[in-house]
């Protein structure tokens, strides 16, 4: 009761009474308040009550290292006080775990309400209620949730798991793991049915239950459906790796149908890797279709798909809305991956998700040409972008071949050949905004030295790697001389001599 900006509140070992509850617990910016385990390995057990835990209109808040059991009604609870109320803001959840909801029904492992920019990141959300969801986000917006896991155990289960309803937007689910027994809930839904009294929208926005919603490296297992899209314009699902979902492997549905919202329409479903088993028992069909919607506004384009039941070619070939753009059709290579880390291969290099519960080993070929890179002040990941980062980054050289993931845990390795500005390095060494000749002249007369302007790719030493950044952005920046550049300097880079020798024409015919 008595926090202010900047306390931390450190809870003991043992076992707490739930039911508790705050409303205005706000910090600032600078001064976030905190509510966290003392202990991380003996985490604070707060047990039972209708909801474990309520914060009403909170603000910079963080909660970290808690675990909520048993509660009767949502186990986490984070609202602004009400439709009208103006939003909680800056929350973030971590390394919490809500398990066993003991009341049957629509009661959520985590609540959220009318909540703007949070984060959840390495929660367990355990057992929710059967009609209810693991995290269910009603109006809110700029949200991530990644690295996690989400299971149910009971067949029982008809709710959702991952649930942006009510007018959400900006939401992604990134790199987490959902398990759910055969044909019980759904996994990821992009909108639902949200009372008119309820809907929380931004930027003037109206007329869907939810918008841009992205589902990134993700790891669904069982369920009814993997995906499925609810009264949204949009919505992408890309590099998920599904395992055997039962009756759907996505939906396209309007639950709000005679109402004024937009019918749903303009979904993505790219670039995933999707086991099914197309039996009389397991599976309806790939898309199920509801009435009032626009399934031909919808894109599929490289999926991969393995049918257990008839894993040829044209067994694995799915029924979908629309003709598939680039797909494979019975990949057999995609037996073995569910419970190992999945490498996503990208132009601008390779994301690598650890999305279980035990620490992996990953090697990594021709990897001291790639950089790994760490997020810093406003970073933002956007996989399929050409230059995926956003914000502050760091990156570092990679020691050795083989890269070691914790569990639930993430690899961004940029290559700063395939994107010289990925990293800030735009080969303009000499900073006049041109990249040509000149450049190289700056490179050459610091090559072999420590750290400075012409140290393209940030190892911390100006060598032939930086020449082959200064290469690709000249290329990239002079389109009518790309063909004459690459007849008169081969890839790969062999050598700092051999950039010295073969580097010097450039600069005499292209300065």
């Amino acid at each position: 009761q008595k926090a202010t900006p900047g306390t931390t509140i450190l809870l003991a070992p043992g076992t707490y009474r739930g039911g508790l509850s705050h409303a205005g617990l706000q910090g600032t910016p600078e001064q976030p308040i905190v509510i966290a385990a003392a202990d991380p390995e003996r985490p604070p057990v707060i047990q039972g009550g209708g909801g474990g835990l309520h914060f009403t209109d909170p603000a910079h808040l963080e909660l970290r290292g808690l675990t909520i059991d048993g509660a009767s009604g949502n186990g986490l609870n984070i609202d602004d006080g009400g439709p009208d109320a103006t939003p909680s803001t800056d929350i973030t959840l971590r390394n919490i775990v809500v398990r066993d909801i003991v009341t049957p029904g629509n009661h959520d492992g985590i609540k959220l309400s009318g909540v703007d920019r949070f984060l959840i990141e390495g929660v367990q959300v355990r057992n929710w209620g059967t009609s209810g969801s693991a995290v269910d986000m009603v109006g809110c917006h700029h949200g991530l949730i990644q690295n996690s896991l989400f299971a149910h155990t009971n067949t029982a289960n008809e709710g959702t798991t991952l649930q942006p309803k009510g007018g959400s937007k900006d939401i992604t689910f990134r790199a987490n793991r959902i398990e759910l027994p055969p044909d019980a809930g759904r996994a990821v839904q992009a909108g639902g049915s949200t009372g008119a009294a309820f809907f929380r929208f931004i930027d003037g926005d109206s007329n869907y239950e939810a918008d841009e919603i992205t589902a990134e490296g993700n790891v669904i297992i069982g369920g009814s459906s993997a995906f499925s899209w609810v009264n949204i314009d949009g919505g992408v699902f890309h590099h998920n790796f599904v395992h055997r979902p039962f009756r759907w492997v996505a939906r396209i549905l309007n639950e709000n149908q005679g109402n004024a919202i937009v019918d749903t329409r303009n979904g993505q479903l790219h670039d995933n890797r999707i086991v099914y088993n197309d039996t009389s028992s397991e599976l309806s069909t790939a898309v199920n279709v509801g009435a009032e919607t626009l399934p031909d506004t919808y894109s599929f384009e490289r999926n991969r798909w393995l049918n257990l039941a008839n894993p040829t070619p044209a067994g694995s070939t799915p029924s979908l809305p629309t003709t598939e753009q680039r797909g494979i059709y019975g990949d057999q290579s995609l037996n073995g991956q569910l419970d190992h880390a999945i490498v996503w291969d990208f132009a601008w290099g390779k994301w690598i998700v650890n999305a279980n519960t035990g620490p992996e080993s990953i090697d990594i070929p021709n990897f001291a040409a790639l950089r790994r890179v760490s997020p810093g002040e406003g970073a933002r990941f956007q996989p399929p972008q050409a230059d995926p980062l956003e914000g502050m980054w760091t990156s570092a050289a990679i020691p050795s071949a083989t890269i070691e993931l914790p569990a639930f845990s993430q690899v961004i390795l940029i290559d700063p050949v395939a994107c010289p500005n990925c990293l800030g390095a735009t080969g303009d060494y000499d900073g006049n905004g041109i990249v040509d000749g000149l450049d190289y002249d700056v490179w050459r007369a610091a090559f072999g030295d420590a750290s400075g302007l012409a140290d393209g790719n940030g190892d911390g030493l100006v060598n032939a790697a930086d020449f082959v950044v200064w290469r690709a952005a000249f290329v990239n920046s002079n389109s009518a001389n790309a063909a004459a550049i690459s007849a008169l300097v081969p890839e790969p880079l062999s050598s700092a001599i051999g950039a010295l020798a073969f580097a010097v024409p450039i600069v005499t015919r292209l300065r």
